[in-house]
C-alpha cells in the first residue's frame, strides 16, 4: 500500500491504470492511495511517463484478467511543464517528448 501527496504518485497511478497492472487506485487532488500497481520512479526504466489522470477525484482498478475500470474521462493529461514535477530533473526528457 502506498499513500502519498505527490504528482509522481499520480503518474504511477496513471501508468498502472494505462498498463493494466493489477491493483486498486484512489486519488483526490494530490492525495493518492495505491494498492498494487507499479511505482514509475522505481521501475528501473529510463523512460519518463508523461501523463496524469485528468480528474480531481476518482478511483480505478485493474484485475489480473486485464479487466480495468476507472472514473470516466476522455484522455490522460500530458505533462508539458517541468515545474509540475515534484522530484527529479526530467526537463530534457520532456523536451525530447515534445519534439
Amino acid at each position: 500500500m502506498k499513500i502519498s501527496f505527490s504528482q509522481d504518485s499520480k503518474r504511477s497511478i496513471t501508468y498502472s491504470l494505462d498498463a493494466c497492472y493489477t491493483g486498486f487506485y484512489l486519488w483526490l487532488g494530490n492525495f493518492t492511495l495505491r494498492l498494487g500497481g507499479i511505482d514509475v520512479n522505481e521501475s528501473g526504466s529510463s523512460y519518463f511517463y508523461p501523463y496524469l489522470v485528468p480528474t480531481f477525484a476518482g478511483f480505478g482498478f485493474a484485475l489480473p484478467n486485464y479487466f480495468s475500470w476507472h472514473t470516466p474521462f476522455g484522455k490522460f493529461k500530458k505533462i508539458t511543464n517541468p515545474s509540475q514535477l515534484t522530484k527529479g530533473n526530467h526537463s530534457q526528457e520532456l523536451k525530447d517528448i515534445a519534439a
